[in-house]
């Protein structure tokens, strides 16, 4: 190899060595890199923390929904292509457990109004829903009155009342109703503001001043996610019977009216009537608010509470004083017990019972004013609030007044109940009310006729060419007859048989006539009763062959006097019409299997346990037709 060669290949490998660093030579420079640090860093590990599990549980939640797991919670759901809405039987799942969820009244109406029809749409809970049957409630009247008097409209009244609930819940079905179009809403809310879901309890941890966590509690609970959660428990844990809602439980949520925990409550439906009746304004609509009308005359408080500081010689004080006047008025002799009642008090006025017990002394010695106002703070001071108070229908009016130009209205139900010639003093009592809040026939009659000047000035109908129907007139085209009388009375007098009424003054006395009324009325009614009534289903279905509640409610009557052939022939129209209700399919099964159609029976009931699995009638009656197939 030649010289040059060799520093040829001597010059290459010098280079190649230089290439890399030398071992124990000094590392090339790098570029400075930038490092968090302080706050800055815990900012982004913080970030990191919320959005990773954050993006991980919406990522769930939209797969859940994309593979149709768990139940809709919206309140309306579309039937036969989109183009017909339904009440959705499921939407109180979300609030309350399976077996204590009620269902809303079922719905069926077009999705899109149809041209020259007037919409509208009444939110409430259970009075307003027409409560123990809906066929029969203010809403119904209502519009036969409207249709009566304005035959050249067309109305369309839609009840998205439901039992049960309370503005909490209410806000969001106005906000779903606010896209159907409306013409008018009419809010007939409150009864259930301070009992049940959302009010404060003295066993539980108080949320109810905290409305921001209550609605996000709330839609944490609507997720997906939730319902698996909840659907998992139901599987890993053994079915355990929920929390009986006995008189022990009830006397544990005694609530005082000068309570401070009662003024959340009150707040609440302030900022839950605001935003409803913003959400109305937005559509487009105007708004009815209706104060609500109770039974003060005829329904003793259910609870009843001392003010509180009472020392012992003060309570034996009033304790003596209310034993003598209460002895005084079992003898008849009003005046010396209202001496008595009024000695105690002076020591204490805050018990219920005691100033319902002086109403009733005032009205019998003529003082009727003093009567009037007694009965109603022996309502406000019911330590069991099942009906709203005063401070409630302060609330409505308030709102009304200050939203007037705004297109929210007031009808003053209240004061309409008072001036009723059916309130016995002016006080409004049995021949208004089932029991508490719930309306007779008449009362539902007297609250659509108290309604109708509002609802015809809002939507600027004008005077009608005649009066409004009579009671006997909305009677027949609703056909509540005498028999359907008579099972809204016996559906009532089972509940009043139950808690909460059981420590109501007089309680026992009250419930036992009851009884005896209802099974007396009963036991006189005969088949010339129902061919009678049969005749007024005819005619009023011949009149409107499409109305489902005409419909299923004939199908019961004649259930009720042992045809269940034709029942069935019932039941099946409204099925056909309404297929997501398990209690209409129970019916139709029932009355199927009653005529030897078991095979057709059974397919009913699976279809009800299809809506609901845990449906305990569906589960009981497949238990029972496998019994006797064996």
């Amino acid at each position: 190899m030649g010289k040059r060669s060799r520093q040829k290949r001597h010059s290459r490998i010098v280079a190649s060595e230089a290439v890399g660093a030398a071992p124990d030579g000094p590392a090339p420079p790098r570029p400075a890199r930038a490092r968090l640090s302080g706050w800055r860093l815990a900012l982004v590990r913080a970030a990191l923390v919320l959005l990773v599990p954050a993006t991980l549980l919406s990522f769930t939640e939209a797969m859940l929904h994309w593979c149709g797991y768990g139940y809709s919670t919206r309140f309306f759901e579309r039937l036969e292509g989109d183009q017909t809405l339904t009440t959705n039987p499921q939407f109180a799942w979300q609030y309350y457990s399976r077996e204590a969820a009620t269902s809303p009244t079922p719905l069926l109406f077009p999705r899109r109004k149809a041209s020259g029809t007037i919409r509208i749409i009444v939110l409430g809970e259970s009075a307003a829903a027409g409560t123990p049957d809906p066929a029969f409630g203010f809403a119904r009247i209502l519009e036969v009155m409207l249709r009566r008097q304005y035959p050249s409209n067309r109305f369309e009244v839609l009840n998205a009342a439901m039992r049960g609930i309370d503005s909490h819940i209410i806000l969001p079905i106005g906000r779903e109703c606010a896209g159907l179009s409306a013409d008018l809403f009419v809010i007939y809310m409150g009864n259930n503001e301070l009992i049940g879901l959302h009010a404060p309890s003295p066993e539980e941890i108080n949320f109810t001043p905290f409305l921001r966590l209550l609605r996000l509690g709330q839609a944490i609970k609507a997720a997906r996610l939730s319902q698996l959660f909840q659907a998992t428990l139901r599987r890993l844990q053994p079915k355990r019977e929920s929390k009986p809602q006995d008189m022990e439980y009830l006397r544990r949520q005694r609530l005082a009216f000068d309570d401070s925990r009662r003024n959340a409550v009150y707040d609440n439906f302030q900022a839950n009537l605001d935003d409803l009746c913003d959400v109305i304004q937005r559509s487009g609509a105007p708004a009815i608010v209706a104060t609500l009308a109770v039974n003060l005359h005829d329904f003793p408080p259910l609870g009843s509470l001392h003010r509180p500081g009472l020392t012992a010689a003060q309570l034996a004080e009033w304790d003596k004083a209310f034993a003598a006047g209460a002895a005084a008025e079992s003898r008849q002799q009003f005046a010396e017990a209202l001496d008595h009642y009024q000695s105690a008090a002076r020591v204490d006025d805050h018990f219920s019972e005691l100033n319902f017990r002086m109403a009733r002394c005032f009205e019998q010695t003529g003082q009727l004013d003093r009567a009037r106002q007694q009965y109603a703070l022996a309502r406000d001071w019911d330590a069991l609030p099942f009906r709203a108070d005063s401070r409630l229908n302060g609330i409505i009016r308030g709102t009304a007044s200050q939203r007037q130009s705004r297109g929210v209205h007031l009808a003053d139900v209240e004061k309409a109940f008072t001036e009723s010639s059916l309130a016995e003093h002016g006080i409004p009592g049995k021949q208004l009310f089932q029991e508490h809040v719930h309306f007779t026939f008449d009362g539902d009659y007297h609250l659509a006729r108290a309604l109708l000047p509002a609802v015809v000035a809002t939507l600027g109908l004008g005077d009608g060419p005649g009066a409004p129907p009579t009671r006997e007139d909305c009677a027949r085209t609703l056909a509540f007859t005498p028999i359907d009388e008579l099972n809204v009375r016996a559906a009532m007098v089972r509940q009043t048989a139950k808690p909460p009424f059981l420590d109501q003054l007089e309680h026992a006395e009250r419930q036992k006539l009851a009884e005896q009324e209802v099974q007396e009325r009963l036991r006189r009614t005969t088949m010339e009763d129902f061919e009678r009534a049969a005749a007024v289903y005819r005619e009023a279905i011949a009149r409107h062959p499409e109305d489902w509640m005409l419909r299923y409610n004939f199908g019961n009557l004649l259930g009720q006097f042992n045809q269940p052939a034709n029942a069935a022939a019932e039941y099946e129209f409204v099925v056909q019409r309404l297929p997501r209700q398990r209690v209409f399919r129970m019916a139709l099964g029932n009355a199927l299997w009653q005529t030897g159609r078991a095979a057709e029976a059974v397919a009913q009931f699976q279809a009800a346990l299809g809506i609901d699995p845990d449906y305990k009638p569906a589960q009981d009656a497949l238990a029972a037709a496998q019994r006797r197939r064996r």
